[in-house]
């Protein structure tokens, strides 16, 4: 593929033009992004939505194991993992599970495949962290250690979707 229609690829992606003739310095890159696109346009057609796009990026720049790039664009493509902590967590896994045949139970259950996680759950996950640690936090004010609320918090909402929602969300209740 010429080095014009690999730009005009990675950019339709979603990708700067700068970071896309970044990405065809390294060859091995562009040739994973380009088979990943081309998997991804067999399901979604020839127009990659930009967040597929960056998830896409993030996959063939992360993965290492290039046996389950197929595997991992299906997910994507078919939006089943649409967001970058499912993509961190998919990654984790077939890191952590090099052997055929992936589980694929297993997997989405890891990954966060069609969990949803709403602004009220959220909500519950931060003030239960705030409760837990409410006299700790008054006697301590701005010297306490936020990672002992934040941790929870995020934990309650990583991998669903409805995370990246949240800003907005809080942004339309002022």
């Amino acid at each position: 593929m010429a080095a014009l229609d690999s730009l005009s690829l990675f950019t339709s992606l979603g990708l700067s033009e700068q970071k896309a003739r970044e990405t065809l310095k390294n060859s091995a890159l562009s040739a994973q992004l380009r088979e990943a696109a081309t998997q991804a346009q067999q399901t979604l057609g020839s127009t990659i939505d930009k967040a597929t796009g960056i998830l896409l990026y993030g996959l063939a720049s992360r993965l290492r194991d290039t046996r389950r790039l197929s595997f991992l664009v299906s997910y994507i493509a078919s939006k089943k993992i649409h967001t970058e902590p499912q993509l961190s967590a998919a990654l984790e896994y077939v890191r952590s599970h090099p052997l055929d045949p992936i589980d694929t139970v297993d997997f989405e259950r890891e990954c966060g495949v069609g969990v949803i996680v709403t602004p009220e759950q959220i909500e519950e996950a931060v003030e239960a962290a705030i409760n837990r640690h409410r006299p700790q936090l008054l006697v301590e004010r701005y010297h306490f250690n936020m990672g002992l609320l934040m941790a929870p918090c995020a934990y309650a909402s990583r991998r669903g979707s409805g995370c990246a929602e949240v800003g907005r969300w809080q942004n339309d209740q002022e």
